[in-house]
């Protein structure tokens, strides 16, 4: 049995969309499933939470973007069951990491086909997340891109991706930066002028920016990115790096790894994960190793 969680709304519908074509190949192939659709926010977890959804469970299939992913993951972690996706969101950048392919019939052979293997699952405070954890400048620009009026003008036109990237001019010359205690694996290091902080366990947020791009979800360490004391201009200027993930060699680039980071910022810093804005009361990060079963 295959259960599905499908988000119709995600992608400006295309979440919809995408299930009723793997719906018409699973009656035609005759392959037994439940499916369930979310109402509301929180409600892949709750779904995912249900006892019968790990009853014979081949796999639960998320068809929806990364947000949903993400609730899901927060229901699945330590379970013997394995969690697929069929890409359907504005960013997609968990599939983009993971070579999912965008095409729904590929990616629902990936999924009848796919060997379980196990990944890392990072977490702040008590919620764990999938990709990439933002603070500063990211958290700022996910935050105006979720309530952007223009994210569902440009999905219905297939350009949900440039919503990111339209955003961050918009909050380039207003957001200032701020000093951050930041420590990791116990060493403490300060920044001053800090824009932004990344902390990775997949390369890509944003709907492709390669913002870590030796990040892996199997190694049981964060790749963690600090971008501080650049002027607004040069930010600009090196921005178009991160789309090769070039920009790690630039001299306000700040590279580490680690599987402990504590932060303590001069100031509020808006907290992102997986483009969901997050308020958390601790700003500690940490590992759960090999605790999410994939295909």
């Amino acid at each position: 049995m295959y259960y599905f969680i499908v988000n119709k709304t995600s992608g400006n519908g295309k979440g919809y969309q995408s299930w009723l074509k793997v719906e018409e190949i699973l009656k035609n192939m005759e392959i037994d499933f439940l499916v369930e659709f979310t109402e509301y926010v929180g409600h892949a977890k709750e779904i995912a939470e249900k006892q019968s959804f790990f009853q014979d469970a081949m796999a639960i299939v998320v068809i929806g973007g990364d947000g949903t992913i993400h609730e899901v993951v927060n229901a699945l972690v330590l379970k013997d069951v394995p969690l697929a996706v069929i890409p359907a969101g504005t960013g997609n950048d968990y599939a983009r990491s993971l070579h999912i392919p965008f095409n729904v019939e590929e990616a629902l052979e990936r999924v009848f086909k796919g060997i379980p293997t196990w990944i890392d699952t990072p977490k702040v405070d008590k919620e764990y997340f999938i990709s990439i954890a933002g603070m500063g400048f990211d958290g700022k620009v996910a935050e105006v891109t979720n309530q952007s009026k223009s994210k569902n003008i440009l999905n219905k036109i297939g350009l949900g991706n440039l919503v990111y990237i339209i955003n961050i001019f918009k909050v380039l010359f207003t957001y200032q930066p701020t000093g951050v205690k930041i420590t990791i694996d116990g060493k403490e290091i300060d920044f001053h002028d800090v824009w932004l902080i990344a902390i990775a366990n997949l390369p890509y947020y944003g709907g492709g920016l390669k913002i870590c791009p030796d990040a892996r979800a199997d190694d049981e360490k964060f790749d963690i990115c600090i971008v501080s004391g650049i002027s607004r201009w040069e930010l600009l200027l090196v921005f178009p790096r991160v789309f090769r993930g070039s920009h790690i060699t630039h001299r306000h680039v700040s590279m580490f790894k680690g599987e402990t980071v504590l932060l303590a910022p001069n100031s509020n810093m808006i907290l992102q994960c997986d483009g969901e804005i997050m308020v958390k009361e601790e700003l500690f990060f940490s590992i759960e190793k090999k605790s999410l079963k994939i295909l």
